[in-house]
C-alpha cells in the first residue's frame, strides 16, 4: 500500500469508531405475500367467464437467521442465488422490513437514529454519469457531512478518499468513462464521506474481473483493520485466497445460516459431517456444490442436511445474551440527532448546482446544438422574409403552430426522462438521509428550466428575424418570453407524468395519448371542437401558446392584397380589422389572458408532480 493511501485510511477513520461498533442479530424472520391467479391467454384471471378469485401465499425470505459482526474485521456473507443474502443485507442496513427477531448495536436495540451509523453500498452502481469522480464525492460531502465542517475540511475528507480508494489518477474523468472497478471503489468512497461505523456491501465484486475482485477485498481489509470498521459483504463465489482471507464467514441456503465463524474452520465443520472438501479444491466452490440442487432435480440434497445440522437456537442464545449484557455501552446516551446533517437551504443551493452541472452536460452536446441551430436554419428559410400582408396570414400561422409544438414536445419529453431516470439515484440518495424530497424537487426544476430554455432561444434568435414579419427588438423579446413560457410549461407536464408513473415505458405511452390529444385541441387542426370535449382546450399548452404567440405579431389590422384569403374581412380601406383576423385564425382571449394560463400551468403541474413524486416510495423496503 503506498503512503498516499495509508494517509488516507488513516484520515477517514472514524474518531467514534476506536471502541467499535457491534452488530448483531438474532431470530430474524421475514416472510413475503404472493398473490397467485391463474391466467388464460387474455391474461385475464377466469373460471366458466367469470374473474377467478385471488388467493395469497406465504414465502419466506429469512427465517431464524442469527450473527455477528465485529470492529476491525470483515465479515462475509455467502449463499447461493436465492439465499437471501440480499434480504439480510437489507434488513441490517434499515432497508427492509422484517416480522420478527431483533437488531442491535453494541448490545443495544436498533434505532432509526442509530442507523445512522451504517453506510450500505447496494450492488448497482448508480451515479450522474456526467459528473466527474471528484464532484460525485464533493457533492456527496456537501450533502451529508455537517454544516458545522468548514468547507476546507470537507474538500479535505473527499481528497482523504480519493487517496485511501486509489481515485487520484480519474477524480477529474466523467464517472461513465471509469471502469467498472473504479466506479465500485467511487460507490464506496461516496459511503464513506461520512466515516461511516459499519460499512455494508452487496456483493461489491459482482461484475468484477478476479484482479478487480481481489484488489477491491484487500481495500476492505485495510478500511476495516486500520479503522477498526465494522464491515459486512455480501459475496457470490471468492477464490480461495479471499475465502481464506475473510475474518469470518455465515453461510446461507433459503434463507437459513448453515455456518457461522472463521472461514478455516468451517472445512472442519464440514469434516465433521463427512462432506469433507477434496485436497487442493477450492473451499468456496465446494459450500456452493452442496448448497446448490441437482440439475437431476433430486431431492435427496445435501443442503436439507447442513440446514437441520446448524444449531440455530444455540447461536440466536450468544445473540441474545450480547444484549442482556450490554458489553459496550458507547450508544446508550444516544443524542437526539437530526435526521439530515445539512439545512434546507443548503441541500437546495448544493443540488441546484449538482442537477445545472449534469443537465448541462447532458443537454449542451453538440448534437443538440447543431439541431437547434439547424432547425432555426430550416424554418427561416421556408418562411423568409414574410410580409405582413394577407397572403402570408397562414404562413405565419403555421410557423408559430410549428415552432411551439415543436419545442412544447421536445420540453416535454426531455422532463418525461428525469424522475424515471433519476429516481434510482434520489431513492438510494435519500434512504441516506441526504437531502429532503422537496429540496430536490425545487433545485431540479429550478435548474433545469434555464438550461431547458437555451436551445429554443438559439433557434428562435435565427429563424425570427429570418422569417422578418416584426423587425422590432421589443417584438422579439417578447416573443422569446412567449416561448420560454411554453417550453415551461411543456416541462411542467413532462414532470407530472413522470412523477406520476414509475414505468417508463408505461409514462412515455401516456404522455404521447395525451399530449396528441392536446395538440388537437390547440385550434391549428381541428377548429369546431365537439362540444364534449372542449373544455379539454383550456388544460391544453399548445392552445395558449400558439395563441398568445400570434397575438404578438398579429396586433395590427392586416393589409389586403386580393390575394383572397380574407376575402370576407377585408373592408374598404384595404384592410382587415385584426380582431376580425384572430377570429378567423382560431385565436381566443387576451394576450394577458394566455400567458397567465401558461404560467398557471406551470405552477400547477409543478406542483402536482412534487405530489405525485411524494406519494410514490423513495425508500426500499424490500
Amino acid at each position: 500500500m503506498s503512503p498516499q493511501e495509508e494517509q488516507g485510511i488513516e484520515t477517514i477513520a472514524s474518531p467514534s469508531a476506536n471502541g467499535g461498533f457491534h452488530l448483531r442479530w438474532s431470530r430474524i424472520q421475514k416472510t413475503v405475500t404472493i398473490k397467485d391467479t391463474a391466467t388464460g391467454l387474455s391474461g385475464r384471471a377466469s373460471i366458466g367467464g367469470t374473474k377467478a378469485p385471488e388467493t395469497t401465499s406465504k414465502k419466506t425470505i429469512l427465517s431464524n437467521c442469527s450473527g455477528a459482526a465485529a470492529p476491525g474485521q470483515v465479515l462475509a456473507i455467502m449463499g447461493p442465488s436465492g439465499a437471501g443474502k440480499t434480504s439480510l443485507m437489507n434488513v441490517l442496513a434499515g432497508r427492509g422490513t422484517y416480522q420478527g427477531g431483533s437488531l442491535t448495536i453494541n448490545g443495544h436495540l436498533m434505532t432509526k437514529r442509530r442507523f445512522k451509523s451504517i453506510a450500505y453500498v447496494k450492488q448497482a452502481d448508480i451515479f450522474f454519469e456526467h459528473l466527474t469522480v471528484a464532484d460525485q464525492l464533493s457533492y456527496t460531502a456537501m450533502l451529508r457531512l455537517p454544516e458545522s465542517m468548514t468547507k476546507a475540511e470537507k474538500n479535505q475528507q473527499v481528497t482523504a478518499i480519493l487517496n485511501a480508494l486509489r481515485l487520484t489518477k480519474v477524480q477529474h474523468s466523467p464517472i461513465m468513462l471509469c471502469s467498472g472497478g473504479e466506479k465500485k471503489r467511487v460507490n464506496i468512497g461516496t459511503e464513506l464521506v461520512t466515516n461511516p461505523s459499519i460499512l455494508l456491501l452487496d456483493e461489491p465484486t459482482s461484475g468484477l474481473d478476479s484482479s478487480s475482485a481481489v484488489s477491491l477485498l484487500q481495500l476492505l481489509q485495510s478500511l476495516s483493520r486500520e479503522a477498526n470498521r465494522t464491515i459486512v459483504t455480501s459475496i457470490h463465489q471468492p477464490s480461495s485466497a479471499v475465502f481464506r482471507s475473510f475474518d469470518r464467514l455465515l453461510m446461507m441456503s433459503d434463507g437459513k445460516v448453515v455456518y457461522f465463524g472463521s472461514p478455516v474452520e468451517s472445512l472442519d465443520y464440514l469434516s465433521r459431517l463427512d462432506l469433507a472438501c477434496p485436497p487442493g479444491y477450492n473451499a468456496a466452490d465446494h459450500w456452493m456444490d452442496l448448497l446448490v440442487a441437482p440439475v437431476d432435480g433430486s431431492e435427496d440434497l445435501v443442503k436439507y442436511k447442513l440446514q437441520d445440522a446448524w444449531d440455530a437456537e444455540a447461536l440466536a442464545l450468544e445473540m441474545d445474551a450480547a444484549f442482556v449484557d450490554g458489553d459496550d455501552a458507547s450508544v446508550s446516551t444516544e443524542a437526539r440527532t437530526p435526521k439530515y446533517n445539512t439545512s434546507w437551504l443548503t441541500q437546495y443551493i448544493v443540488l441546484t448546482h449538482r442537477a445545472m452541472k449534469n443537465s448541462r452536460s447532458a443537454i449542451f452536446t453538440p448534437l443538440n446544438l447543431i439541431k437547434s441551430l439547424a432547425l432555426g436554419i430550416v424554418a427561416g428559410l421556408l418562411y423568409f422574409q414574410l410580409d405582413y400582408v394577407e397572403e402570408n396570414i397562414n404562413n405565419i400561422r403555421s410557423y408559430y403552430f410549428f415552432t411551439m409544438t415543436f419545442w412544447v414536445f421536445d420540453s416535454m419529453f426531455g422532463a418525461l426522462m428525469a424522475f424515471p431516470v433519476e429516481r434510482a439515484i434520489v431513492t438510494q440518495e435519500r434512504a441516506a438521509s441526504s437531502y429532503h424530497l422537496s429540496a430536490y424537487f425545487m433545485a431540479k426544476t429550478t435548474a433545469d428550466a434555464p438550461v431547458r430554455i437555451c436551445l429554443p432561444l438559439l433557434y428562435m434568435t435565427v429563424s425570427y428575424w429570418m422569417m422578418a414579419i416584426r423587425n422590432d427588438i421589443v417584438t422579439f423579446i417578447a416573443s422569446i418570453g412567449c416561448t420560454l413560457l411554453s417550453v415551461m410549461a411543456g416541462e411542467a407536464f413532462g414532470l407530472l407524468v413522470g412523477a406520476s408513473i414509475l414505468d417508463l415505458q408505461h409514462a412515455i405511452t401516456t404522455m404521447t395519448v395525451s399530449m396528441l390529444f392536446l395538440m388537437l385541441l390547440g385550434g391549428f387542426f381541428v377548429e369546431n371542437i365537439p362540444s364534449f370535449v372542449e373544455w379539454a382546450k383550456y388544460l391544453s399548452p399548445f392552445k395558449y401558446a400558439f395563441d398568445s404567440s400570434l397575438q404578438l405579431v398579429v396586433d395590427r389590422d392586416l393589409p389586403c392584397d386580393d390575394s383572397g384569403v380574407l376575402d370576407e374581412l377585408c373592408n374598404a380601406d384595404g384592410f382587415a380589422p385584426v380582431d376580425e383576423v384572430l377570429d378567423f385564425i382560431g385565436v381566443q382571449g387576451s394576450l394577458g389572458f394566455n400567458v397567465g394560463m401558461l404560467v398557471v400551468l406551470i405552477i400547477c403541474c409543478r406542483f402536482l408532480a412534487y405530489l405525485g413524486l411524494r406519494m410514490t416510495k423513495t425508500a426500499d423496503r424490500a
